[in-house]
């Protein structure tokens, strides 16, 4: 309930208790019942605390979730977001598991010695092209054009 309704209802049990018990009135004693009710019944619950040391390295991470729908469309509007959400995760972790690089990815991490030495022989292959030395030596033919002469022995 807001500040104003809740001020507001207090009154009113006030002032029904007031005229109610102590003058007699049996219509403001119902009055003051009705707006207690009312306010019992649309008090809303206390925010959850948590209060915890934490320790070197660790952090908190402070949000806001939403107070869950009251009325009942609401409530199946809920339902049906959840459901979408829901399902377009579905779909993009199925699209995810679909791709290359995902199976790549888990096959690597299935069996990371195989992972290590596949990775190696890529990088040996890259370095040492057909023919090419691997690093370090030039060979002859390289950086020469077809006119110059050749070295002697």
């Amino acid at each position: 309930m807001g500040s104003f309704l809740d001020r507001w209802a207090r009154r009113l049990v006030r002032r029904g208790v007031r005229s109610g018990l102590i003058e007699g009135s049996n219509l403001w004693l119902s009055i003051a019942a009705i707006a207690w009710l009312l306010r019992f019944l649309l008090r809303r619950p206390p925010a959850q605390v948590s209060v915890e040391r934490l320790r070197l390295g660790e952090s908190v991470i402070v949000s806001h979730v939403p107070a869950p729908p009251r009325g009942r469309r609401a409530k199946k509007k809920a339902v049906r977001e959840a459901a979408k959400l829901e399902q377009r995760q579905a779909k993009q972790q199925a699209k995810r598991e679909a791709s290359r690089r995902y199976v790549r990815a888990m096959a690597k991490a299935a069996n990371p010695q195989t992972a290590r030495e596949a990775e190696q022989a890529r990088k040996q292959a890259r370095s040492c092209k057909a023919g090419w030395p691997c690093r370090g030596g030039q060979s002859a033919g390289r950086g020469r054009s077809e006119g110059d002469a050749e070295e002697p022995v």
